[in-house]
């Protein structure tokens, strides 16, 4: 049995359609870059591969402290305000970084819309997580998967005809319609309002359901993310690396893997948010855990582009299955913050373990991402079962 029933009426189907759309450009920064930077290092003098590093951390950082921040905001400022907020800034960052002459302003203005990214990404899941299903969260971040698709091209298309420069500004373009979009459901009070919810269900759980309220609980919760976090970004950039070095692909063929990648990860999200009407989350993020493990497994034994598409589909509906099962085992009242903790928690993720499986292969072996990697999504799973347990003792002690 699914863990929530949320109905869409006709009102919240328009409203599901329109953070549907808007979650779109929250894909744009990571597919965009990974073109501009072409551009960006022949144009911008001393830029270099090492430079990468920097900024990889300069978005990480700014993108953990957005969701850290999201529980104090949220006192002043309703969520879907907060995701505007975020597209606004995220769109500075752009206009900013097309504006660049040198590596510390480039620096600057991608912390800056890694500020805006990370906003809107954890007022969007924890808006998510309080009034739609794990169903509708998966479809949101395959949403995001597209615009991660979509937004390489149009950059491509206008470094072919203009520079890198025009691409973010026509991107730009693109977040200006959507802040529309945005301003115009708004107006039409589409939006569910968070505290006339919030206190139906704290009503509710009162008298229905006992949530988990150690701080040990919420601890383990963040570090569910923070390893889901380091698995993703860690196999997808390093596997080619990877094969290279074991001679098993070249540098052109290799490029491939990471478009399978997001693919199959896009396709697990379909797949996993038709699979959630009938599956409760637990059982999706198992199933999605076991298949990335049996990736990993093929990468690391054959090196076939197959244990890429396995590690994408199985990873795919882990992030948004986890951060709705959140509202399963939190109280509603804590759920804003949590979440938002958990988007933190997935940014630092990102850099702590890039940087330390980095630091690893370089003195070792590039053998060892993918023991690290196996290492990474069993903690995921351990992390997850632990609460599971300690939420199931929570429902027991209740009767």
């Amino acid at each position: 049995m699914p863990g929530k029933t949320t109905q869409v009426n006709k009102g919240s189907a328009w409203l599901l359609g329109v953070i549907l759309v808007s979650y779109f450009v929250v894909g744009f920064p990571d597919g965009a870059f990974t073109v501009s930077w072409l551009g960006i290092s022949e144009d911008i003098a001393g830029m270099t591969t090492a430079h990468t590093g920097w900024i990889l951390v300069g978005y990480s950082v700014t993108y953990t402290i957005s969701g850290i921040m999201l529980g104090t905001l949220v006192r002043f400022l309703k969520l879907q305000m907060v995701y505007l907020i975020g597209l606004v800034i995220m769109g500075l960052g752009f206009v900013g970084l097309a504006l660049s002459p040198n590596f510390a302003l480039v620096l600057t203005a991608i912390a800056v819309y890694g500020y805006g990214t990370g906003l809107m990404a954890s007022s969007m899941n924890s808006y998510m997580a309080k009034h739609f299903t794990a169903s509708h969260n998966n479809w949101m971040h395959c949403f995001w998967g597209a615009g991660a698709a979509f937004s390489p091209i149009v950059m491509g298309q206008m470094m072919a005809v203009f520079t890198w420069r025009a691409g973010y500004f026509a991107i730009t373009g693109i977040l200006v319609m959507v802040a529309l979009l945005l301003l115009f459901s708004m107006s039409k009070k589409m939006w569910i309002d968070d505290q006339e919810a919030e206190e139906t269900n704290v009503k509710e759980a009162v008298t229905k359901k006992k949530y988990l309220t150690r701080k040990w609980h919420q601890g383990v919760e963040i570090l569910t993310f923070f390893f889901l976090g380091g698995t993703d970004y860690t196999l997808v950039f390093f596997t080619g690396a990877a094969l290279v070095a074991r001679g098993q692909e070249t540098l052109e063929s290799v490029a491939m893997f990471s478009a399978v990648y997001y693919f199959a990860m896009t396709g697990g999200r379909m797949f996993f948010g038709w699979a959630s009407n009938f599956l409760r989350e637990i059982a999706v993020i198992r199933l999605g855990i076991i298949i990335s493990i049996l990736g990993i497994g093929v990468l690391y034994f054959t090196g076939h582009i197959i244990g890429m598409a396995l590690t994408g589909f199985g990873l795919g509906p882990l992030l948004p299955t986890l951060v709705s099962d959140t509202s399963n085992r939190f109280s509603p009242r804590t759920l804003s913050k949590l979440v938002g903790y958990e988007l933190a928690a997935f940014g630092a993720g990102i850099a702590v373990l890039f940087f330390i499986t980095s630091q690893i292969m370089y003195l070792v072996s590039y053998e060892v991402l993918f023991p690290l990697g196996l290492s990474f999504i069993v903690l995921v799973w351990l992390c997850n079962e632990v609460l599971e347990v300690a939420t199931k003792n929570c429902q027991r002690t209740k009767r």
